[in-house]
This record gives structure tokens, sequence and C-alpha cells, in this order.
């Protein structure tokens, strides 16, 4: 998504700088300047680029946009094919008023078409994730019932509940749209704790569930560690409660 976001956004930003050339084209309309067939031609470039884009992602303005196009007097239409600008010298104010406001509406349209794909493909996103992390507690448990007295196999279980158990817990901020405070504020990333604190204060999660997660983490720790003690009891627990308490917090 990131990648198509970003190639989305590089394409408004083409569409933009047309639209401003429109916008100075048209200036110079109004001021009784020479711009045809140049206006006519901009104008049609980027109201059919900018048009193409809210049809290919299904932008709920399409039909506004149109309206900005042709949907009444003195829309962009009714300007940038027109040779030299003719009303009546007590509607001309009004007149460039009227055009200035249906061009500005549809560059808004545009430009705001990247917040509605984000938020239409978060939920896409999200379901990924959460699917994406009840897998990893499969695997985390297949790796537990097959290590026997392997501790290397054990630990392998318990890093990757713990990668599970981070994700969702992510994931679960990112589909509620809350912000994770990073502490403390010099770390580059957020981290499990903070993803909870975040949860909490939200009140998505409570003060016990916060409690036992802390608690859970720890073990997960551990496995992550060589130095540290693991206990084939613990790494159960660290899988089982996980995956419950996935289950509750969503």
């Amino acid at each position: 998504m990131t990648t198509k976001l970003i190639q989305l956004e590089q394409r408004i930003s083409e569409l933009e700088r047309l639209a401003q050339e429109v916008a100075n084209l048209s200036d110079q309309f109004f001021q009784g300047g020479k711009v045809q067939p140049e206006l006519s031609t901009k104008g049609e470039k980027w109201y059919r680029g900018a048009r193409e884009l809210l049809v290919q992602h299904s932008s709920s303005g399409v039909n506004r946009f149109d309206d900005c196009y042709s949907g009444g007097h003195w829309t962009i239409e009714s300007v940038i094919h027109h040779e030299r600008f003719e009303a009546e010298p007590n509607e001309r104010q009004l007149c460039i008023k009227w055009f200035k406001q249906h061009l500005q509406h549809a560059r808004s349209l545009v430009i705001s078409l990247v917040e509605e794909v984000k938020s239409r493909e978060l939920p896409v996103r999200s379901a990924l994730s959460f699917a994406l992390s009840a897998d990893e507690f499969d695997t985390a448990q297949e790796l537990l019932t097959a290590a026997n007295d392997d501790e290397s196999l054990l630990r392998a279980a318990g890093v990757v509940a713990r990668v599970a158990l981070e994700r969702h817990l992510f994931t679960v901020a990112e589909s509620r749209n809350i912000a994770i405070q990073v502490n403390p504020p010099n770390k580059q990333k957020p981290e499990a704790a903070d993803a909870m604190m975040a949860l909490y204060k939200s009140a998505v999660i409570t003060a016990i569930q916060q409690s036992e997660l802390l608690s859970l983490f720890k073990i997960a720790n551990n496995c992550a560690h060589p130095k540290e003690t693991v206990k084939s009891a613990d790494v159960r627990r660290l899988i089982e409660r996980s995956r419950e308490l996935a289950a509750l917090i969503v």
C-alpha cells in the first residue's frame, strides 16, 4: 500500500502543477489575454487525467467533480474553451468568482483522494495483519509441540508468539486510529509497551490486561536472551494466553 500511495501522491502532484497552469492561463483569459489553444489543451489534459484518476480509485467525488467541470454557468468547461471573456460589466466579477470556485473545488476533490484511499484500505490491511498474527500463533504452538527437550525450539516458539502478540497490538491501535507515543522520546520507533500504554489510555484494554500483557512479554523477552532461563510451562502460557487476549482485544 505504501508504494501505491507514493505513486498516487506523485500523480496528484503532477495534476496539481497542470491545474495551476490552467488557473494562471484563466487569469490571463479574464484579463483579455490571448491564451487559446493553450488554455483549452491544458484544461482538457488536467480534467481528463484527474477524472480518470478519481474513477480508477472509485472516488466518491466523481459526480461532484463532473459538476464542477460542466454542471452549470461559468464552470471549468465554459471558460477553457472560450476565445475571449464575454460578460456584462456588472456580472464580470461574479463570473470570475464562480469559475474560480468550481476550479478550486475540483482541485480539492483530487487532492483529497489520497485520504479517501487510506481510509478505504485500512480495514483490508488490518484484516491481513490480524490473519498473519493468527498464523504466527499457530506456528508458535507447532514449535512448542515439537520442542520436547530442545531449548532452541522452545525459545523460538516464545519469540514467534511475541511477534504475533506485538503485531496484534499494533494492528488494533492502527485499526482504531490510536496514536502510539514513543517513551522515552529518543527511541527510534515505538515498542510493545508503548502500544499497550496507548491502548490502555484509550480504554481498549484494562489495567489488569495491561499487567498480564507485560508479564507475557517478559517471558517472551527471556526466550530471546540465551542467558535467561526458559520453562516449557511459561512458553505454553505465553502462547495460550496471548491467543486468548488477542481474541478479546480487537
